[in-house]
C-alpha cells in the first residue's frame, strides 16, 4: 500500500506540502486531490518523472498529459503562443476546472505533448494545489489519478484501491468536490473545440467566447 499522508486541502500542513514537493523534486510521482478528482502529479519538465505517469497509468504515450500551472505567467513561459480568447477564458473561468489547449513551447517534457505540439494547461483552484506548485517551482502533471480505462477517483481509497503500492505517496484530502474532471478545451484553431466535457458547462464556455467575439 502506498504510504497515505493525510491532510486539508483548504488549510494544508507546510510539512506535508514539502514532503510532497521533495517527492517531485526527486523525481516521483504522488498522487493528492485536486479541485476536480484525484489526480498523478509530477514534474512537467523532467522526462523520467513524466515516462513514471504514463507508467501508471497504462496510458499510451500517443495520449497528451495535462499540466498544472501557477497562473497566466507560467502559461506564458510553457507556450509557443496564446491566442487572444486565451486571456478572456482565464479571466472567467481561472483558477479553476478548465484545461486550455495551446500551441506548446520547447520547455515542456516531450512526452507530455505526444508529439502534437500542443499542450493542455490549468491553473487548479486548490490551496493545496497552489501552496504545492509554489514551493515545487516547476509546472506539474494534473492527469487524473486512475489506470486507464479505469473510473475516475473521488478518495484517496479509490486512488490505493486502483494502484496499490505501485504509486507510494498518497495525499488524503478526503473526498475531491466533484465526479468530473475539468473540461478541456482546443484553442490551436480558429474556432474553440470543446474536447473533453466536464466541470464547466458548454454553455458558460459559449457566453464568454461570444463576449470575446463582440469586444
Amino acid at each position: 500500500m502506498p504510504n497515505v499522508l493525510a491532510l486539508d486541502v483548504h488549510h494544508p500542513d507546510p510539512a506535508v506540502v514539502a514532503a510532497l514537493a521533495a517527492a517531485i523534486a526527486a523525481g516521483a510521482v504522488v498522487a493528492l486531490p485536486t479541485d476536480t478528482v484525484y489526480g498523478l502529479a509530477a514534474n512537467a519538465l523532467d522526462p523520467a518523472a513524466v515516462a513514471r505517469v504514463f507508467a501508471l497509468k497504462g496510458r499510451g504515450f500517443d495520449q497528451p498529459l495535462p499540466v498544472a500551472v501557477r497562473g497566466r505567467a507560467q502559461a506564458a513561459a510553457l507556450a509557443a503562443s496564446l491566442p487572444p480568447l486565451f486571456d478572456r477564458l482565464v479571466q472567467a473561468f481561472w483558477p479553476g476546472a478548465l484545461t486550455l489547449v495551446v500551441p506548446a513551447g520547447p520547455h515542456l517534457a516531450a512526452a507530455v505533448t505526444a508529439g502534437r505540439g500542443a499542450v493542455g494547461l490549468r491553473q487548479p483552484d486548490l490551496p493545496l494545489l497552489a501552496e504545492l506548485l509554489r514551493l515545487a517551482g516547476v509546472p506539474l502533471t494534473l492527469t487524473s489519478a486512475n489506470r486507464s480505462g479505469q473510473p475516475a477517483c473521488r478518495t484517496a481509497a479509490e486512488v490505493a484501491a486502483q494502484f496499490g503500492a505501485d504509486c507510494p505517496l498518497l495525499a488524503d484530502g478526503g473526498p475531491t468536490p466533484s465526479a468530473l474532471p475539468s473540461t478541456v478545451v482546443d484553442l490551436c484553431g480558429p474556432e474553440p473545440r470543446v474536447l473533453r466535457p466536464g466541470a464547466i458547462p458548454a454553455a458558460r464556455l459559449e457566453a464568454a467566447w461570444r463576449e470575446h467575439r463582440v469586444s
